[in-house]
């Protein structure tokens, strides 16, 4: 008897961002039957193409809602934060004291982008399934292939037939399965207004001269120093890192992302209109690009390393000092310190992301972040 498989047959539907000057809009679907989602809700777009015959209709509001996700995806992980009013609540970590680190990955997707990111977890979900089916289908066709020659050989006569079916058979889904593996990814088209193309082309290469900062660190943590001999106010713990062009295996987009590593949590992942925080493959989020914020500022450094070469020191110091600047000299193996400044990028949003970026090169580093803000803010 033939073995019988399971027939997939599952489709994942395009998605369409659009990002204009009035922000990020989603589209999932075809040409005829979509659902469009933004920040204002979501809409059914219905109609039959080469008609005219077309039908808008809005089938979830969350402009008075506090909580949208609760609306569209009642299963969502998303973050409530519906009991922050006025000023914007930014997540602190409390699990660690002075830890810079923004909240769990799944939790900080944007309002208009869940659905979006519950098709790519479908995809990867699909992948993953179709990947563990394939070494047992690729056995079960071998042991086929043998019951075929060894019916050839021993002429099994009625039999010969039917395991070369069954070969067949097995064959056939095998390579099925090959082609939907294939297919189990999310094609993502960005349409960008012309209006603001050329501003992120300027993001990219104001993000390509960041790149090239003599140090960059990732800023991991940052608590008060309680020693009353040391000039330096707070401890610093930094990580060197490194920024990149990099894509998303599973995020199938025309456009590579601007990378920033981090080394104490998720990855960020910046798009032309969303950033992706992320850890793995099952524990990310799709962020609008108008929810990050990013911000520059300056810091003094005591640097007890090699000073970066593109870096401005601003002043000295003693590792043990009194409190008129003097050395103290009760300590004899007391030593200068060298005050360099350094930037400092903060990515923030109201759903939990908290990261900082330390750089060597500060021009560099604000024209980055004037370069982004331009961008997200369409001016």
């Amino acid at each position: 008897m033939a073995l019988k498989f399971r027939r997939r047959q599952k489709l994942f539907p395009g998605i369409y961002l659009n990002f204009s000057s009035k922000g990020v809009s989603t589209t999932i679907g075809i040409k005829g039957l979509n659902v469009n989602i933004g920040k204002k809700g979501a809409y059914l777009n219905s109609g039959l193409p080469g008609t005219g015959l077309y039908d808008r209709k809005k089938i979830s509001d969350w402009s008075n809602n506090p909580n949208p996700q609760k609306v569209l995806n009642p299963h969502s992980l998303l973050q409530d934060t519906s009991d922050f009013a006025g000023e914007p609540y930014y997540f602190i970590p409390k699990k660690l004291e002075g830890e810079i680190k923004s909240n769990d990955a799944n939790s900080v997707t944007s309002e208009g982008l869940a659905e979006m990111k519950e098709t790519l977890l479908a995809a990867y979900q699909e992948k993953i399934d179709i990947e563990n089916e394939v070494p047992i289908v690729v056995e079960e066709v071998n042991k086929a292939a043998i019951y075929k020659v060894l019916s050839r050989i021993f002429i099994f006569g009625f039999f010969t037939k039917k395991f070369e079916e069954q070969h067949s058979e097995k064959a056939d889904y095998l390579s099925e399965l090959k082609q939907q593996l294939v297919q189990c990814k999310v094609t993502i088209d960005i349409d960008i207004d012309n209006s603001i193309k050329e501003k992120y082309e300027k993001l990219k290469r104001s993000f390509d001269t960041l790149t090239q900062s003599a140090r960059i660190w990732d800023k991991t943590s940052a608590i008060k120093n309680n020693d009353n001999r040391s000039a330096a106010s707070n401890l610093i713990t930094r990580v060197p890192t490194v920024l990149s062009h990099k894509i998303i295996e599973f995020i199938n987009a025309e456009f590579d992302a601007l990378h920033f590593k981090n080394q104490n949590g998720s990855d960020i992942y910046i798009y032309p209109a969303f950033a992706v925080l992320f850890d793995d493959k099952n524990n990310f989020g799709l962020v609008d690009l108008s929810d990050l914020k990013i911000s520059f500022k300056t810091t003094s450094f005591l640097e007890d390393e090699d000073v970066p070469s593109d870096s401005k020191t601003i002043g000295e110091t003693w590792a043990k000092v009194n409190k008129d600047g003097t050395p103290d000299k009760r300590f004899k193996s007391n030593y200068q310190i060298p005050i360099v400044e350094y930037a400092e990028i903060e990515f923030k949003s109201n759903s939990g992301i908290f990261e900082v970026f330390m750089f060597s090169n500060t021009s560099k580093a604000l024209n980055f972040v004037d370069t982004y803000n331009l961008y997200i803010n369409n001016n």
